[in-house]
């Protein structure tokens, strides 16, 4: 039987998802060819929701949890219409509008799922589904971290559970057959504030384990009284990230976070509940920005919990002593990115082992774009400098290491990434700071913002650009035909943000260690959590009516007057 011929062009990317619409827009804005094959009959990837439950989509009620000010792509503002949160239809919306902006449709084959992937003679050969065959020096993978549910709880912990076992994925919106249930989630992502607050009103009970500890952060809230609530990412100027280093953990600024999340100085990685606590210090393991939810735990609606230690017919065993008796378990638990269509000797190839998460190290034709997870700010700004920089080595623009280099930067990333989330699961093995991580590739590639060159030609400028909150916009700064309407974009994302006196403030409190005694009194307030005496006296009245009188700012700031 002969082979069908195949079509060439010098870049094959595979998904059309967020991710590879970016790759796809600067490999051709870069002067090379490229065709996007997507097995589905849309773009969007997991932001094209179905109801379809074997169909890996974002739930029927989900938002974006980073704001339009950090989602954004850097010369395609969303529009203001759709608020600092969007919906995920107006997120699929956004995306078709990207594609006719910078027509990509004729570099789209959607029904083109990808069967195989092979390299012959440095040209490689994918095959699709339907028999379709494309060949190309360069191959981009851009099939998402949401891929595979991770369902291994299944075979071991849960293996003797008596009642049905369901995963996030196969969920979009709440399940009628659940009301009048007990029903315990397991993990804390922001999947599972989703469903939490879906399941919260309509189950019989709502246990909410949470194993290895999570740090929450509300993503819209007051900060003061007499102030509208704010978008919180979009603390993330320049000027703040000198002052409150997010990789030293904010300091000066970290209480901002305590207090708008919870109404509280001392809750301790942004929840203060003992269940929840771990050993993370703060930017140092993923943050949930759907911090809103802990108004259910903190009004008995939701029972936090912490480790399983086993689970027997209906009844689950915790770490803790206690025992519930649940109907429904929902994990919460994430997905694996896999690569079943490359060769053997590449897809066992772990992602962390990459040149800079990206560019396989044996073979940097082969790049990976959008599986580096930030701990708080977009995966999406992480993916449009990956796409860069991708672009920038296929078209020759930019020159990668030797080999050798290659691999003694890839080892000395990962130690580095291993080191800085020592404390945390690691289970997102791609896990960085986004700021660090993504300023990193704009130095290699040459568009991280030139300052001082700035500052020589346009002071007025370069203090916009140092004192606004990130945006895509940041990108263009070093294009003089672009830069002007990049500052103007700037100028309009500083509205209601920080002011140079917060800054002030924030150094002030920095100097003198604010942070540091508040986290001493929340480490004082988790051992009082922790005795066993507290536990017998706190669900008494007097101790109720004095948590209901602690809570009064929590309900009168942010509860219902902080979602987005």
């Amino acid at each position: 039987m002969s082979e069908p011929e195949s079509i060439f062009h010098d870049v094959t990317v595979i998904g059309a998802g967020w991710s590879g619409l970016m790759a796809c827009k600067y490999m051709l804005e870069f002067g090379l060819t490229v065709t996007t094959l997507e097995k589905r009959s849309e773009v969007g990837g997991l932001w094209c929701y179905s109801e379809d439950p074997n169909i890996v989509t974002v739930m029927r009620t989900t938002k974006t949890t980073s704001s339009s000010s950090v989602t954004e792509m850097s010369d395609f503002p969303m529009p203001e219409e759709i608020g600092y949160f969007p919906k995920h239809a107006d997120i699929f919306t956004y995306l078709k509008s990207y594609c006719d902006k910078f027509k990509l449709w004729p570099h789209i084959r959607l029904n083109h799922g990808v069967k195989s992937v092979e390299k012959r003679e440095n040209i490689w050969r994918i095959e699709c589904e339907n028999g379709s065959l494309f060949t190309s020096k360069f191959l981009i993978l851009c099939t998402g971290c949401v891929q595979k549910p991770n369902r291994v709880l299944e075979q071991t912990l849960l293996k003797d559970f008596a009642g049905k076992i369901y995963h996030s994925s196969e969920l979009k919106s709440f399940v009628p057959e659940h009301k009048g249930k007990r029903v315990m989630l397991i993990g804390g992502g922001e999947t599972a504030s989703d469903v939490v607050e879906e399941w919260c009103d309509n189950v019989d009970r709502l246990i909410w384990s949470i194993p290895r500890g999570m740090h929450f952060f509300r993503k819209f809230a007051k900060i003061l009284p007499n102030r509208q609530p704010q978008v919180l990412d979009k603390a993330s100027s320049r000027a703040m990230k000198f002052i409150a280093p997010f990789t030293k953990g904010k300091p000066g600024l970290a209480w901002v976070c305590k207090w708008t999340t919870n109404g509280s100085l001392l809750a301790y990685q942004g929840h203060g509940i003992s269940e929840w606590k771990n050993d993370a210090k703060f930017f140092h393991s993923f943050i949930n920005k759907n911090g809103h939810v802990l108004d259910r735990v903190d009004y008995h609606h939701c029972v936090p919990k912490g480790a399983i230690e086993s689970v027997k017919g209906t009844k689950v065993h915790f770490c803790d002593g206690t025992e519930e008796e649940v109907d429904i378990i929902i994990q919460c638990t994430g997905f694996k990115a896999e690569f079943p269509m490359l060769p053997a000797e590449i897809k066992t190839v772990p992602l962390t082992h990459n040149f800079k998460y990206l560019f396989n190290v044996e073979d940097p034709t082969l790049a990976f774009i959008g599986y580096v997870r930030p701990v708080i700010g977009s995966l999406i700004t992480i993916a449009e400098v990956q796409s860069i920089f991708t672009a920038k080595v296929f078209s020759g623009m930019c020159e990668l290491p030797s080999r050798d280099e290659r691999q003694r930067i890839a080892v000395k990333d990962k130690l580095f990434w291993d080191d800085y989330f020592k404390d945390s699961s690691r289970r997102l093995s791609t896990l960085v700071e986004a700021f660090t991580y993504g300023d990193d590739i704009a130095r290699l590639c040459g568009i991280f913002p030139d300052y001082w060159k700035m500052l020589k030609t346009n002071p007025r400028g370069v203090m916009t650009a140092i004192f606004a909150p990130y945006d895509g916009s940041c990108l263009r700064l070093n294009q003089p035909e672009y830069q002007e309407k990049a500052l103007r974009h700037l100028r309009h994302q500083m509205s209601g943000t920080f002011s140079p006196i917060h800054l002030l403030l924030i150094l002030f409190l920095r100097l003198i260690w604010f942070d540091f005694w508040l986290d001493v009194l929340g480490e004082i307030k988790y051992k009082i959590q922790c005795a066993g005496w507290w536990k017998k006296i706190r669900d008494c009245r007097p101790i109720r009516f004095l948590d209901w009188c602690w809570q009064a700012p929590k309900r009168w700031l942010f509860d219902c007057k902080t979602r987005a």
